[in-house]
């Protein structure tokens, strides 16, 4: 009876051990208006979230441009959530979407500064159901404009399920979906839309001397490649450097333990995609809540967050990065205060989501204690 009863013990402890999410999208091309599936499986709840849409494609400037995605269906609920948008390239933006609550966003803005970027935020809960659409439409001030849309929140519901949603608004460009879990890239893909993005115009060489056959002139001199910069959707983080061209930031909710002596003041920032390299470095800069803050940049690394080399600069900080991963502001544990956001106002209605707390890590445990369990009932039949 003993035997039986150690036995099943540890049967039930190793039974709900817990498995990494895994996520997968499709397909790797579509026409305007077709379906994008991510398949998530073994997401558990209380997991932080994050999906985002960054759409790329010509336009001509002083002409209207819409970017949309439509039904977005959600097998979850995000908690704590934030729907963020971003525009460049444009002389003023507007979010349009309606929420499976019945609620809806609309939030339009100029463009305050001469890249034509523009960032729109609203926190709010997000339920499970679907999003009929959200629309990203605006006036180009570019022939080259990024829309970016994003939802992360607190993951409630289903661990399994398939998030669908249809692009349409641009005939041809692309569009890369990423998928955060806990901080962590679960997956990123770019899919061509309509063939992808246009080849650029090929500039015809010099002829020199008016193209009769004369000297050519002289010889052209290497130039430097110019400076990218590249914004999340709340505007709070960019990056910038000349080998930061196709680079993006995704925001990302703060997950895991600070270092001693440190708390996080924020939203993390995903530099993705996954596994880039920047060569030469590229600059990454975060605002602070305050200009005096001591604070520092950190990475996640093997899910503990480890400070970079940081410098203060009025009232950003700043880190030299070589490639792509998580990383977050923290700010001296004393120094902690809470952070005023600034938002867009917009005509809403909502039904607030229930949030639960976020549980004790136990189930990484369940195989010790099971071990430890099985070996004490031998040492006792012995």
């Amino acid at each position: 009876m003993s035997k039986f009863w150690a036995l099943s013990l540890l049967l039930v402890l190793l039974i709900p051990a817990a498995t990494a999410a895994t996520i997968t999208i499709s397909p790797d091309a579509i026409e305007s208006g077709d379906t994008v599936t991510v398949d998530v499986n073994d997401l558990p709840d209380n997991a932080s979230f994050s999906l985002g849409i960054r759409g790329e494609f010509t336009a001509t400037p002083g002409e209207t441009f819409e970017f949309s995605a439509r039904s977005i269906t959600l097998p979850f609920a995000l908690n704590q959530g934030e729907v963020n948008a971003y525009t460049k390239g444009t002389n003023w933006t507007e979010l349009a979407a309606d929420l499976p609550d019945g609620g809806s966003v609309i939030v339009r803005g100029p463009s305050p500064n001469e890249d034509g970027e523009i960032w729109i935020a609203q926190p709010r809960n997000i339920p499970s159901g679907t999003l009929s659409l959200v629309t990203l439409r605006g006036e180009a001030a570019a022939a080259g404009i990024i829309t970016d849309f994003t939802v992360l929140g607190t993951k409630k519901g289903p661990d399994d399920g398939q998030i669908t949603f249809g692009i349409e608004g641009i005939d041809q460009g692309t569009a890369t979906v990423s998928v955060y879990v806990d901080g962590q890239q679960a997956l990123s893909r770019t899919i061509a839309i309509g063939g992808g993005a246009p080849a650029p115009t090929a500039t015809p060489p010099s002829s020199g001397n008016g193209g009769n056959g004369g000297s050519t002139g002289p010889a052209p001199t290497a130039t430097t490649a110019p400076s990218t910069t590249v914004t999340s959707t709340d505007g709070k983080a960019s990056l910038t450097g000349t080998d930061a061209e196709g680079a993006g930031l995704l925001k990302l909710t703060a997950q895991g333990d600070a270092p001693a002596g440190w708390v996080f003041a924020g939203n993390a920032y995903a530099v993705t995609p996954e596994g880039r390299t920047f060569d030469p470095a590229v600059t990454l800069s975060l605002r602070l809540p305050a200009a005096d803050a001591t604070a520092t940049i950190a990475r996640l690394e093997n899910g503990a967050w480890s400070p970079v080399p940081s410098k203060v600069e009025g009232d950003r900080i700043t880190a030299t990065v070589s490639r792509s991963g998580s990383y977050a502001l923290l700010v001296a544990e004393q120094a902690a205060e809470p952070t005023a956001t600034t938002t867009v106002t917009a005509a809403t209605t909502t039904t607030p989501a229930a949030t639960t707390p976020t549980a004790a890590p136990v189930a990484p445990l369940l195989p010790v204690i099971a071990f430890a369990t099985l070996m004490l009932w031998r040492e006792r039949r012995g």
